[in-house]
């Protein structure tokens, strides 16, 4: 499998889409339809619009905030089974009673402790000593709750765009000190007076957005000076072993629209003060790739750094 845009023959239409799917199966949707964009322009070979054609349809959701929402909150609810009676009736219940309970709060509590990305993160807050935290993309709040539960001293907002999350993150939780909100972190950004924030985190987020500069600079103009910047990424650098299927993702939709490497979060984010990365290595997940892919570094990154 070539690695290289400028070992291409795009002459060879099956070896540059292959390349292309490889791209796509690393989440490098920009380097993807670069790939594509320039064999066209090249041969005018109308199979190579077609797939950029296809692959631009995956993205369709990025353009409008409202088809965003509604994509992100249909995968939540029917990964938590909402629409399938047996789940309703054994695991919804189960989850419904520890709720309850408090016991889900309590295991949430347990188990983000012996995370990594969890104690990088309070690595950084017992360094900077931060009053108020904002969770970018909190997801069910595992990390929010978490952080609250440990440092009551810490007032921490949670923010989601689907709502999903925000309903059960809010059942979760037992911290005054913690609460959750249903928003873009951009319109969550221009809502709330300048430097509010003394340190923003983010994990797994950054690699679903429409924009990541805008994201980016919300999340700056809400950082007081000084304040910090905490996200974590994919770390998924790949290598094909073989023929590969033909890239489709689930239910029509390209949830990871770009990669990260350690390269280009250097280049993206290396400039900014203290700036930290850390490879954090993860469990190799065979059933979401072909097998002809193989893990060269897999896991995801950790990285931080201040406003100026």
């Amino acid at each position: 499998m070539l690695n290289r845009e400028d070992q291409l023959d795009f002459r060879d239409v099956s070896g540059t889409l292959a390349h292309a799917d490889f791209q796509l199966y690393c989440d490098d949707v920009p380097g993807a339809l670069a790939v594509l964009d320039q064999a066209h322009a090249a041969t005018q070979d109308r199979r190579y619009a077609t797939r950029a054609a296809e692959v631009r349809s995956w993205l369709q959701h990025l353009a409008r905030p409202a088809e965003y929402t509604s994509v992100y909150a249909q995968f939540y609810a029917t990964r938590r089974g909402r629409f399938s009676l047996k789940s309703f009736s054994l695991k919804r219940l189960e989850r419904d009673l520890r709720i309850l309970l408090g016991r889900k709060t309590r295991k949430t509590v347990e188990r983000m402790d012996r995370d990594p990305e969890f104690r990088l993160l309070e690595e950084e807050v017992a360094r900077n000593r931060p009053a108020r935290v904002l969770d970018a993309g909190c997801g069910e709040g595992r990390v929010a709750i978490a952080l609250g539960a440990r440092h009551p001293d810490v007032q921490v907002v949670g923010l989601d765009v689907a709502r999903t999350n925000v309903r059960l993150a809010r059942r979760v939780n037992r911290y005054s000190n913690v609460t959750f909100q249903e928003a873009f972190v951009e319109d969550f950004a221009r809502r709330m007076a300048p430097g509010s924030i003394d340190l923003v985190y983010s994990f797994a987020v950054l690699e679903h957005v429409a924009d990541l500069d805008v994201t980016v600079t919300g999340i700056l103009r809400l950082l007081r000076p000084g304040g910090r910047f905490c996200f974590s990424v994919p770390m998924n650098g790949l290598k094909a072993i073989g023929p590969l299927p033909a890239f489709k993702p689930r239910d029509g939709v390209l949830s990871h629209v770009r990669r990260f490497t350690e390269e280009n979060l250097h280049a993206l984010f290396g400039r900014y003060p203290s700036f930290r990365l850390v490879k954090l290595p993860g469990d190799w997940r065979p059933d979401q790739y072909p097998a002809a892919i193989v893990p060269v570094e897999f896991g995801c990154y950790f990285a931080a750094f201040s406003k100026p």
